[in-house]
């Protein structure tokens, strides 16, 4: 190399092997582009393919300046969007083939690659079957491709974000719709919220913080469209009339959109059509004429966030297991940096109700490892906790109660009331009154003792059937990892005040051991009493810096980093209890 060369970089050494092949032997079949778009592509080439149903086509295939970290590109005609699958917005072709490491010392084969999907995709296009299939496949994201393409401009009718919280069907539904307006916005709408039935979308939006801008009340149709029917770009209603005739075949001609919107049109100033096939929702906002019989109405085609439990905490994926738990209702005591975390994970695995117990006001030196944070300082730990989780998590009821746990277990809790109830306090008060209370006031429901060793070097879960008791001596020490000395806290200037330090990192950990097994009773997968823990290992402990006695289940693991869990039986710990 001469003296005063420059390297080339791994991104122009790529780029220059795709311009000597594309140049050179390539250019059989590719030309240069005459005027390529610099801020974007190193280098573009066009090609000409003839489609057996859409005709001589010309076709960019070029590289960007991060090739080959971002593949090959290649970019059709964008008028061909919604006439072939896998064709954007913009043209660019969609084919799948991901960065690989190797390209880097072979980038024409990624260029081959992607020539060979274009080539195989080019054939597959001309079977209309094919075609079909794909959008089907695909349907969701072809939708919100037609929406973009219909958008209006701004001032006209449409919605910037539709919201639907849906349930299960059983036919043609009637909902409510809420439509949240800007100053600045006469006509299009910032948000809309949609419900079925009798919900208040209104209320859904003012929960989750959503209700910004000024309230129009609207009505909304709810219509199942058959899994088997092809819903593919060419059969979208684009049309009042289009989508009469698609309502009316989806309900065996017994419902008229524009019937429906002449029976409603005095008490709502907006409208909207949902069409769901399957579990997919498809909109419509319909505006009736400016000027009857003189002008038409106009339908907008909008992308649907559906917003309902079902598809925000699963996805739609194993709702048998979720809707199992949100039947169960939970009290779980002790809203401190190991309830706070534990009560939203399970807020967010789909348990229905939660009523959260604590006494005590946020500080701001709980910020570091507590799930509330600045804005909370001063608060209800409990309500401040409730609060987020109502705002946060779709679906879920849940009630914050100041009190003391013993209080509120003993005045409070009846038999009956709860399916599982989560002692989180660490307290031993709190563990002896559930036993002595059991049978009074919590009857057969689960009960489980969740706590932290000191410094969060271990972390206990005690699962008691309704059969088991915790024990009357309060034997934690039964359970406890390690043999600590009386007071391990780091002393402040006040009244037995003082703390363990550990950080949220620390006890977030401790929090997703404690809400797996949780869940796993809530499951049923949990038949059994045991005790579950997790033990950070010798190397962890040896850097406590106070004179602790790990037990034989401390792993003897050289990193402080590691931990193991473990499962014993209620017999195995406790004995005979």
């Amino acid at each position: 190399m001469p003296e005063h060369a420059v390297a080339l970089t791994p991104f122009e050494r790529a780029a220059a092997a795709i311009e000597a092949w594309l140049d050179g032997s390539g250019a059989a079949f590719a030309v240069r582009t005459r005027q390529p778009d610099p801020r974007r592509k190193v280098a573009s080439w066009d090609l000409e393919l003839h489609h057996a149903v859409h005709g001589r086509q010309r076709v960019s295939i070029y590289i960007t300046r991060d090739f080959p970290a971002t593949p090959p590109q290649v970019r059709f005609d964008k008028s061909l969007c919604l006439v072939l699958p896998h064709i954007e917005e913009d043209g660019r072709f969609c084919h799948g083939v991901e960065a690989d490491p190797r390209d880097y010392d072979e980038p024409v084969e990624a260029m081959v690659e992607v020539l060979k999907r274009l080539e195989k995709f080019w054939s597959d296009s001309t079977d209309p079957a094919w075609t079909a299939g794909e959008f089907q496949r695909e349907s969701l994201s072809y939708w919100l491709r037609f929406c973009l393409q219909y958008k209006p401009v701004r001032g006209a009718p449409g919605a910037s974000d539709l919201r639907v919280a849906l349930p299960d069907l059983d036919g043609p539904t009637n909902g409510r719709l809420a439509a949240y307006f800007k100053k600045d916005q006469k006509a299009r709408s910032d948000l809309m919220v949609a419900t079925v039935g009798e919900a208040d979308p209104h209320g859904l939006a003012v929960r989750h913080g959503w209700a910004v801008g000024t309230l129009v009340r609207g009505n909304a149709l709810f219509v199942p469209v058959n899994a088997a029917q092809s819903w593919a770009p060419a059969s979208w209603p684009r049309t009042l009339r289009q989508l009469e005739d698609l309502v009316a075949s989806a309900t065996d001609q017994t419902l008229s959109v524009a019937r429906w919107i002449e029976d409603n049109k005095e008490d709502a100033h907006c409208f909207l059509v949902v069409l769901v096939q399957g579990r997919t929702c498809y909109g419509y906002l319909v505006y009736p004429a400016p000027v009857a019989r003189l002008t038409s109405p106009n339908i907008v085609p909008v992308p649907v966030d559906r917003v309902d439990a079902d598809w925000a905490l699963a996805r739609d994926h194993g709702l048998d297991v979720l809707h199992l738990r949100r039947t169960k209702r939970v009290l779980l005591v002790g809203c401190g940096s190991l309830g706070a975390p534990v009560a939203e994970l399970l807020a967010r695995a789909g348990v229905g109700e939660l009523h959260l117990v604590d006494k005590e006001f946020f500080g701001s030196e709980n910020c570091a490892r507590h799930l509330l944070g600045a804005g909370d300082i001063g608060d209800l730990k409990s309500g401040d906790l409730a609060t987020r989780l109502r705002r946060q998590v779709p679906g879920i009821a849940v009630k914050a109660f100041h009190a003391l746990a013993t209080d509120w277990i003993r005045h409070q809790c009846k038999p009956g009331t709860y399916d599982l109830v989560v002692d989180c306090t660490g307290e031993s008060a709190v563990r002896t009154v559930l036993t002595r209370l059991r049978e009074h006031c919590l009857g057969k429901c689960l009960v489980a003792h969740a706590w932290m060793e000191p410094f969060c070097a271990a972390a206990h879960v005690v699962l008691l059937q309704h059969r088991d008791l915790w024990p009357v001596d309060d034997p934690r020490g039964k359970v406890n990892a390690a043999e600590w000395p009386e007071d391990t806290r780091v002393h402040l200037p006040a009244c037995n005040a003082g703390f363990h330090p550990y950080g949220a990192a620390d006890v977030w950990q401790a929090a997703g051991f404690a809400a797996e097994r949780l869940l796993a009773a809530l499951d049923g997968k949990v038949t059994t009493s045991v005790v579950c823990s997790w033990v950070r290992s010798a190397a962890f402990f040896q850097t406590l810096g106070v004179p602790v006695q790990p037990g034989p289940r401390v792993p003897a693991i050289d990193s402080g980093m590691d931990a193991v869990q473990l499962t014993r039986t209620y017999e195995d710990v406790f004995g005979d209890g």
